[in-house]
């Protein structure tokens, strides 16, 4: 089961990144975890949280924390091509919480 799902390819330098598509229970499991409040790795980028690139790539922590922020802007792309719906149902609920 681990084999289904769309991946996306993104090269960084030397680093070959790969962007998976999160099953819906991973996707649930992101969205309500809690974390230790962290600014940079919150709130750098609009709809990911830095922490949670590992679990939507091979990279590790280390290694996205020692990418620049244009080169993680790459790999948010890659991901976000991989999980289009989900990061859809984001913009949804931010519209939503704009609107009330």
């Amino acid at each position: 089961m681990s084999d289904i799902g769309k991946v996306v390819n993104r090269r960084i330098g030397e680093l070959d990144v790969v962007c998976r598509e999160l099953t819906v229970g991973r996707l649930r499991a992101l969205v309500t975890a809690a974390s230790e409040m962290d600014v940079v790795h919150d709130f750098l980028f609009e709809d990911l949280r830095l922490c949670d690139l590992p679990t939507f790539t091979n990279l590790t922590l280390a290694q996205v924390d020692a990418l620049p922020p244009s080169a993680v802007r790459v790999v948010i792309d890659g991901c976000r091509e991989a999980n289009a719906d989900f990061f859809e149902m984001l913009a949804r609920v931010k519209s939503l919480r704009a609107a009330s």
